[in-house]
């Protein structure tokens, strides 16, 4: 069991108040079907520990303190849109985490300690700048979907191969000029999309991408 002590609980306060993290409030949203969502840091201490979703999108962070990753009761992490350049390794220690959301920041890479977080079952990246995954992703074996659009990737680690039970990879306008052929062993994928690169596909990559439009796959490429 992972105890929080008061000292930690007032590290991750005073992060929250230097980046201006209010304590949870409702958000009114036009674009949302409920009309709003909540957002922020609860600044009672039991409903920080057994809080299960942290909700930061849009509070301009640029970094996120490590003592975050010490609430390990997190099934649901969002991160959308704030001005990230990096994650701690401590990320990894988020084990009970299933969706993890930071589309719209701007990192570079992606600590390896994030194959430990073997729950995960959606991880959202597009709209970084990211240059690389670690191939340590494959410890992602419960990941359904994974959205790398919008980055800067030239390369994919042949290790995305061991994600068998993808459901949907999203690959858009990044810098991909070929796929790795492990790719081909994902016969679960129910959407493919990897327009807007400059891929040169094989006889092989061919035949896979038929093979998952037989499927009922959408496939955009």
């Amino acid at each position: 069991m992972n105890i929080i002590d008061d000292a930690t609980v007032a590290k991750i306060w005073n992060w929250a108040d230097e980046n201006n993290i209010s304590d949870v409030t409702k958000v009114e949203h036009i674009s949302y079907v409920s009309g709003s969502y909540l957002r922020g840091l609860p600044r009672d201490k039991e409903k920080l520990l057994r809080m299960t979703r942290l909700n930061l999108l849009g509070s301009q962070l640029t970094h996120l303190s490590s003592e975050i990753c010490k609430l390990t009761h997190l099934k649901k992490l969002y991160l959308l849109d704030n001005r990230l350049t990096s994650l701690p390794k401590e990320i990894g220690n988020l084990i009970h985490l299933e969706e993890l959301y930071i589309s719209g920041n701007q990192l570079t890479e992606l600590p390896k300690e994030i194959g430990a977080l073997k729950n995960l079952k959606l991880l959202l990246l597009q709209e970084n700048k990211l240059t690389s995954i670690p191939k340590e992703i494959t410890g992602l074996q419960n990941l359904t979907t994974l959205e790398l659009g919008g980055n800067n990737l030239s390369t994919l680690p042949k290790e995305i191969g061991d994600l068998k039970n993808l459901k949907k990879l999203t690959l858009w306008k990044n810098k991909l000029t070929q796929l790795p052929k492990e790719l081909h062993t994902l016969e679960n994928l129910e959407e493919f999309d990897c327009i807007y690169n400059k891929l040169e596909l094989t006889q092989e990559d061919i035949a896979w991408l038929e093979s998952l439009i037989n499927t009922a796959c959408e496939v955009s490429v």
